[in-house]
Formats: C-alpha cells, sequence, structure tokens
C-alpha cells in the first residue's frame, strides 16, 4: 500500500502549501479552488488507486482501493489541519477558515473548539465521504477494467 500512496501524498502536500501561499499573497478564491485536496481525494486519487489496483491482480481490488481511498483521505487530511491551527492563530480572513463555512476564524470559537473539535470532525466527514464517492468513482473504473478485459 505504501507504494501507491507515495506520489499521491507528494502532490497532496505540495497542493496543501500551494493553496495556503497562493490565499495569503492575496490571489482570487477562483485561483485558489483550483489547488483544493478535496479534488485528490474526492476523484483524481480514486481513479489513479483503481488503475493501479486493476492491474496489478489484487485479490480483492474493491476492498483494496476502499482502504487506500480511507488512508489517502486520512493523510492528506491530517495535511490540512496545521493550515486551520495557522488560520485560528493569526485570524486569515480567507473564507474557507470562517466559521460560515465550517471553518476556526470567527466569534466565539474556543481554543477546544479550533485546535481538535473542528479540524477532526471536519476530518472525519471527509474521509467518509471520500470513501463513499471516491469509492464509487474508483469501483466504476475496476468494473469497467475487468469487463473490459472478460470481453476480450
Amino acid at each position: 500500500m505504501r507504494g501507491i500512496l507515495k506520489w499521491p501524498l507528494i502532490i497532496a502536500a505540495i497542493v496543501v502549501v500551494t493553496r495556503v501561499v497562493l490565499e495569503r499573497s492575496g490571489t482570487s478564491p477562483a485561483v485558489n479552488s483550483l489547488f483544493s485536496v478535496v479534488v485528490l481525494y474526492l476523484l483524481i486519487c480514486p481513479v489513479y488507486f483503481a488503475i493501479r489496483l486493476g492491474a496489478s491482480g489484487v485479490k480483492r481490488p474493491y476492498l483494496s482501493l476502499l482502504k487506500a481511498i480511507a488512508i489517502y483521505a486520512a493523510l492528506a487530511r491530517a495535511m490540512v489541519i496545521p493550515t486551520y491551527w495557522l488560520a485560528y492563530l493569526y485570524q486569515w480572513p480567507e473564507g474557507r477558515f470562517s466559521t460560515n463555512q465550517g471553518g476556526v476564524v470567527g466569534e466565539g470559537v474556543t481554543p477546544l473548539y479550533a485546535y481538535l473539535l473542528i479540524p477532526l470532525g471536519a476530518g472525519l466527514v471527509w474521509i467518509v465521504a471520500s470513501v463513499i464517492i471516491g469509492g464509487a468513482v474508483g469501483s466504476f473504473f475496476i468494473a469497467a477494467r475487468r469487463f473490459a478485459s472478460r470481453a476480450a
């Protein structure tokens, strides 16, 4: 599993850092949205994992896919959590950090909520969503590959 996760995690780290740098430098929200880890763990990486697992001949590719997505989403989300800590500490004004959008910057947010409850709660939601949505997308690609190989 480590081999299949290495490059997607490196890309996730680059995306997280790039997005924070762009946001802090005042780049438009439209540009910032292009650098989204959510797109990686909902769509792009599940397709990548499905292709890799489908080609490898793993005995249970669907279960392996779900495990890969869950691990990847958890680790990628762990990279995002420190950005929320910094946003709270420095009161960053970007929309994704505001309490209106489920973030940690706003009135009445205590350190317990900012450093622990909100980031972990959001992380759990995204991990579950990634397994469900990414699992469905990736499973489609595994099934299509199996169908194509049986037809040939």
